[in-house]
């Protein structure tokens, strides 16, 4: 009961705590599971960012992601497909916050744009393992992010979706031999500290 009461308090004392003033700056960080095409995979971001109103803030995020993707099978063949692939993202970027300072649920709406390192690893194989390719992809892109969301508190729930353009696929030799895609949905939990109060 102790223990209950304990967190009840805590929770309490967070929302009634912190968020956002005009000068202020913040700093957060958000974990996530991000879907890209046909699989799953894990997200991690960091940030920074200027209060320039009491709505509005900017700064710059740090992005990473890694995970599997485009996977396939053909019945016909036996032949297996899965692509691996990854990356990580420097981006300029800002949030608008629908809050009158009277509460500290504070829902949001932002976008960034940005460059980002994206490599991809395609492998495939028969039911036997005695045909196989591998395939692989390295590059530089420029993409953004749009997304929103709410913060509560110091605590922040979002759903993004990072807009990164599509990589072509080599074989060993150089060949092209395809194409896979690099965007993603991400379902964020995270939290900041600093900034100041929603609330007043």
């Amino acid at each position: 009961m102790k223990k209950l009461f304990f967190i009840a308090a805590l929770a309490i004392a967070t929302l009634s705590a912190s968020a956002q003033e005009q000068g202020k700056i913040r700093v957060g960080t958000n974990l996530g599971l991000g879907f890209p095409n046909a699989g799953l995979g894990f997200a991690i971001d960091l940030d920074a960012r200027y209060n320039i109103t009491n709505n509005i803030n900017a700064g710059i995020l740090l992005t990473s992601f890694g995970g599997f993707k485009d996977l396939s099978a053909d019945v016909n063949s036996g032949l297996t497909t899965m692509t691996m692939g990854g990356s990580s993202g420097y981006l300029a970027h800002g949030d608008y916050y629908f809050s009158e300072g009277t509460s500290s649920f504070a829902p949001f709406l932002g976008a960034g744009l940005g460059g980002f390192n994206v490599s991809n690893i395609q492998v495939s194989s028969d039911e036997s393992g005695s045909t196989g390719s591998l395939s692989f992809s390295d590059a530089t892109k420029f993409g953004g992010v749009i997304r929103g969301g709410f913060e509560a508190g110091h605590f922040r729930m979002g759903l993004s979706y990072y807009l990164i353009p599509s990589s072509d696929l080599y074989d060993l030799n150089g060949a092209r031999i395809g194409t896979t895609g690099n965007s993603y949905l991400n379902l964020t939990l995270g939290f900041y500290l600093g900034g100041g109060h929603w609330k007043k």
